[in-house]
């Protein structure tokens, strides 16, 4: 059991190597905190015993006459500083001068402000705080990627075949960025693809020559962590298509078949003749004012670029999961309308 040190300035000892009782001195006004320069450890305090004062040198070969009525005596004057030790140490236990409770063993890892541990009850008063638990599954944190509740991670792509013949969707990556692997959609198939983080791009149905095609564009994790897409009519237009987010929000592009109202000399053609599709606005930063007014009369503002400078067509979601519908414009293999 361990005691706190002593202050002398409330216990008065005398030098002499003798101990006596110690007479407490006259009560100060205000307890006085041990400091460094007063303190009495408690290795001190036991460091002369009885057995090591001058009765022992009655001692010869065993206790002589009145040897343990001295030690009696010895036992007693420790038992009585004891005592004392214990009532000092109550009086400086706080301004009301009232005894400090029995000394109790500290609760397990508590220490108290002067790393003296704190008894049971005071221990008790605090209570455990619960211990950091695992997210709930298929739920990520605020700053991870996706909404909350989110079935699928990361960054994805859901292309959906709205047409009646097959469908190959190809990826053209941006510099530095992962290829990713073109896909084949059955009539009214949908597939989702999966991107990494940071992907940036875009995307294509391979029908007619490839000279003028739709281009679904996407960045992931951009500015503000946001996903930006568009559809671009620039490079001509060989099938329909939307994107939005999977969430909901702003839906860029038309699913109208704009190869329907199309006068002959906007449409593209293969090498044989074959119509396929519209031309492209915009050639080496040549403009075609006659396909760019076409696109003006079906293609909203904000629904997709019709030429360079349309930079309101790029729109932005928190979301990370987009849903893509395509189809392309000619039906069948003749690649005639």
């Amino acid at each position: 059991m361990a005691i706190n040190s002593l202050s002398r300035s409330t216990v008065a000892c005398p030098s002499s190597s003798v101990r006596a009782p110690c007479a407490p001195s006259a009560p100060s006004a205000q307890p006085v905190s041990p400091t460094p320069a007063n303190k009495v450890s408690p290795r001190q305090m036991f460091g002369v015993d009885g057995f090591d004062s001058p009765l022992s040198a009655k001692k010869s070969g065993g206790l002589e006459a009145g040897g343990l009525e001295a030690m009696v005596q010895e036992l007693a004057r420790m038992m009585q500083e004891l005592s004392k030790a214990a009532e000092l140490l109550g009086g400086e236990g706080g301004a009301s001068g009232q005894a400090l409770p029995g000394l109790q063993a500290p609760a397990k890892g508590v220490e108290g402000a002067g790393g003296v541990g704190a008894s049971a009850p005071a221990a008790q008063a605090a209570p455990a705080l619960p211990g950091p638990q695992a997210p709930a599954k298929g739920v990520e944190g605020a700053n991870g990627v996706g909404a909350p509740g989110a079935a699928k991670g990361g960054n994805t792509m859901t292309f959906t075949n709205d047409g009646t013949s097959p469908m190959t969707v190809n990826f053209t990556p941006n510099a530095g960025d992962k290829a990713i692997d073109s896909v084949t959609l059955k009539p009214g198939e949908a597939r989702t693809v999966e991107f990494p983080q940071g992907w940036s791009g875009n995307f294509r149905s391979n029908a007619g020559d490839g000279a003028a095609a739709t281009l679904g564009e996407v960045k992931f994790n951009g500015g503000d962590n946001q996903t930006y897409y568009d559809v671009s009519y620039i490079e001509g237009t060989n099938a329909s298509m939307t994107i939005e987010p999977e969430g909901g929000g702003r839906k860029s592009g038309t699913m109208e078949n704009l190869l329907a109202s199309a006068p002959d000399s906007v449409k593209a053609k293969t090498a044989d003749g074959s119509v396929y599709g519209i031309k492209k606005t915009t050639t080496s930063n040549v403009q075609d004012q006659g396909v760019v007014d076409f696109y003006r009369k079906h293609v909203g503002a904000d629904q997709g670029y019709v030429i360079p400078t349309d930079d309101a067509s790029t729109l932005g979601t928190k979301d990370s999961h987009l849903v893509v519908r395509m189809k392309d414009l000619v039906q069948g293999t003749t690649g005639r309308v």
